[in-house]
């Protein structure tokens, strides 16, 4: 574990892209994007959209633009899941155009958090998943980012499992 904080019972600590906030009787982990703001894709993008200006193609470098902005928009910054005791679960995306979305299961819902795995045609990808009760589809914590079975998922799934059912 690496940038440990403690503040009267408060803790704070980050692995990797993980950060932990944790503190009596709840606790929440952020998973922030490994990629940057501003990445090979947006400066190919600025590339054509500065040539289609300067061959006068002022239409289609504002298309590109429009649509490099909203993919922009869509692309997630960060996915966090807060836990408190005796309440619910909180999961939230937050995208780079600022906008959120987060869904509250209320703690007699939750039927149980567990880790699963999703085969595809070239790969394995764990994921932490909440069972909620009457719902036939699970909640997929983190589901854009999908972050490493081992340290992250574990650490998520241990540290929130403690406070609903301890």
């Amino acid at each position: 574990m690496s940038n440990k904080r403690l503040n009267d019972k408060n803790q704070t600590y980050t692995i990797g892209l993980l950060t932990c906030y944790i503190s009596p009787g709840a606790r929440e982990y952020v998973i922030k994007t490994p990629s940057k703001l501003f990445n090979a894709f947006d400066l190919l993008t600025w590339i054509i959209i500065s040539f289609l200006i300067n061959s006068f193609l002022y239409k289609h470098a504002v298309m590109v633009f429009l649509i490099w902005l909203f993919l922009k928009k869509k692309t997630v910054r960060k996915e966090s899941i807060l836990a408190i005791r005796d309440v619910g679960i909180q999961v939230k995306t937050t995208y780079w155009g600022g906008s959120s979305v987060s869904r509250f299961i209320n703690r007699q819902k939750v039927e149980d958090v567990i880790i699963n795995e999703g085969i595809s045609f070239w790969q394995i990808k764990s994921y932490m998943a909440i069972l909620v009760k009457g719902e036939n589809k699970m909640i997929v914590v983190f589901e854009n980012l999908l972050p490493r079975l081992d340290p992250v998922l574990i650490h998520v799934y241990q540290g929130v499992r403690t406070i609903l059912f301890s």
